[in-house]
C-alpha cells in the first residue's frame, strides 16, 4: 500500500464521530425532552384549579341545557337504549 492511502484511511476512520459520543448526545436529547415535559406538568399542577371565568361559564352552561331531575335515568348514552327499534 501507498503511504498516502494509508494516511487517508486513517483519516477517514478519526473523522467519523465515536459510538459513545452519538449515544451520549442521544441521551442528553432524551433528558433534556423529558425534563421539559415534567418541568411543564409540574408547573401545570401548581397552577390554581378553577378560575372565576371557568366558575361563570360553567354556571351558563347549566343554566342553558335542560334539566331533568331523574338523575341517572335522563343518561343520554346507549346504555339503556332498547335493541329493537319501536
Amino acid at each position: 500500500m501507498h503511504p498516502f492511502a494509508l494516511k487517508e484511511m486513517k483519516m477517514e476512520k478519526d473523522d467519523e464521530p465515536k459510538t459513545w459520543v452519538s449515544a451520549l448526545k442521544i441521551v442528553a436529547a432524551l433528558a433534556a425532552v423529558i425534563g421539559t415535559i415534567g418541568f411543564g406538568l409540574w408547573y401545570a399542577s401548581q397552577l390554581p384549579v378553577s378560575s372565576p371565568a371557568l366558575e361563570q361559564a360553567i354556571e351558563e352552561v347549566r343554566k342553558k341545557s335542560p334539566s331533568s331531575g331523574s338523575g341517572s335515568d335522563s343518561s343520554w348514552g346507549i346504555a339503556k337504549d332498547s335493541p329493537l327499534r319501536r
